[in-house]
């Protein structure tokens, strides 16, 4: 696919990695003299057709600064391509693995988040797959942070594109409601962010295990208290992620309380790296996130998605 022109626009340049949903490609838009990233997508047989249609749908809805911009979508040689814009950065999981992010950093992280979060939801999306890996981090600029890969959104409003009782998205960060094929509202969406959060401010993951049929029976257990885990957070932050964390949907904070006490909490969080991680120096390059919308790959690293 290097060095060929699709959708009679986009010259490919050079394949940036590769995702469980597809291809990314770095690619020139030679109308508007702009990079920009290609996802492509095998439609034959592996229900691409669908989950790009999803996204489409769903990006077609959003337009804001916190979450990655489509540019165009279609069909070629056999595959779903979307187009989007091509940001720098590098993904929160890199991050977070890496041990190099601040108290404040991660809570204005979690901040622009909600904030992309709460105009999906305004514009009934759900976007179900939360994790680390779907976020971008810039380098500089506002927001900090660009939220990723729409492929298994729901709209609240319109036909579901799933059936009853299908399970999608990522076992280790669904919502126990999710996690058992039953609708999964904006509700769902805060109980992920949530997980994000406590992973990236106490460096434990309180779900994930060895095995997927070993997570699945952890889902909805009752996390350690963050405050024992990282005393040093303030009381109401720590607070408002265990109840994030609830089993009972109607039991969990509302997106914008979330969002208002990592507000209220910024000035309070330290500004060192809240977790010492490997000694590595971070690579950050240009990374393609074909979302609101893909597959989130940096340049120079394989691929990121599970």
């Amino acid at each position: 696919m290097v060095g060929s022109l699709v959708l009679n626009r986009f010259l490919i340049e050079r394949r940036i990695g590769s995702g469980g949903f597809g291809t990314v490609y770095e690619a020139w838009d030679g109308r508007l003299e702009r990079p920009v990233a290609v996802k492509a997508i095998e439609s034959a047989g592996s229900g691409g057709s669908g989950r790009v249609l999803r996204e489409a749908q769903a990006a077609a809805r959003l337009n804001h600064p916190g979450i990655v911009t489509l540019y165009e979508m279609g069909e070629e040689d056999g595959n779903a391509l979307l187009v989007t814009e091509l940001v720098d950065g590098s993904t929160l999981a890199e991050l977070n693995r890496d041990g190099t992010l601040s108290d404040r950093e991660i809570g204005e992280i979690g901040a622009d988040l909600c904030e992309a979060l709460g105009h999906a939801h305004s514009r009934a999306v759900v976007h179900r797959d939360i994790k680390p890996q779907n976020v971008l981090v810039t380098e500089e600029g506002e927001p900090r942070a660009k939220l990723m890969d729409f492929g298994v959104a729901r709209l609240t409003d319109g036909a579901a594109l799933t059936a009853p009782g299908d399970i999608v998205g990522t076992l280790a960060y669904m919502s126990p409601e999710q996690a058992e094929g039953n609708t999964a509202g904006p509700e769902s969406d805060v109980y992920s962010l949530a997980l994000v959060l406590y992973e990236c401010w106490t460096g434990e993951h309180p779900t994930r295990r060895a095995t997927p049929a070993a997570t699945a029976r952890a889902i909805g257990g009752r996390p350690r208290p963050m405050r024992r885990l990282r005393p040093g957070l303030p009381r109401e932050l720590c607070e408002t992620l265990d109840a994030c964390l609830q089993t009972r949907p109607e039991g969990r904070p509302t997106l914008e309380e979330l969002g208002e006490t990592i507000e209220d909490s910024l000035d309070r969080l330290a500004e060192e790296p809240a977790r010492q991680g490997r000694s590595l120096p971070l690579r950050l390059g240009a990374v393609a996130a074909a979302a609101a919308l893909g597959a989130l790959l940096a340049v120079g690293h394989g691929p990121l998605l599970p």
